[in-house]
């Protein structure tokens, strides 16, 4: 079982819990950095991540909070995405 270590800032880990419906391990990774104020390096688990990834999208295309829920998730997901693809969570990559 493979882990992906990916930078999420508090806002990112917020979104993840409420919109990403997260599986134990992810939720207990954002869960012990919950309180953390900064950017925090959270490892998810891989076969976890498809599945986020999924609940993420869906969110997308449901969410009735307005576009700029959506741009977030969208944005999120596009990180998550490019994480798992390249191992690189690093958040300097897209910034």
């Amino acid at each position: 079982m493979g882990m992906i270590d990916i930078q999420l800032t508090p806002r990112e880990r917020a979104l993840i819990l409420r919109y990403g419906y997260p599986f134990d391990q992810i939720k207990q990774a954002l869960l012990a950095v919950a309180a953390s104020k900064r950017v925090e390096t959270v490892s998810l688990d891989e076969h976890e991540v498809d599945r986020l990834i999924g609940d993420l999208c869906r969110s997308i295309n449901h969410e009735e909070g307005g576009l700029r829920i959506q741009a977030e998730l969208d944005e999120l997901c596009s990180r998550i995405e490019y994480a798992q693809r390249t191992g690189d969570g690093d958040l300097e990559v897209l910034w």
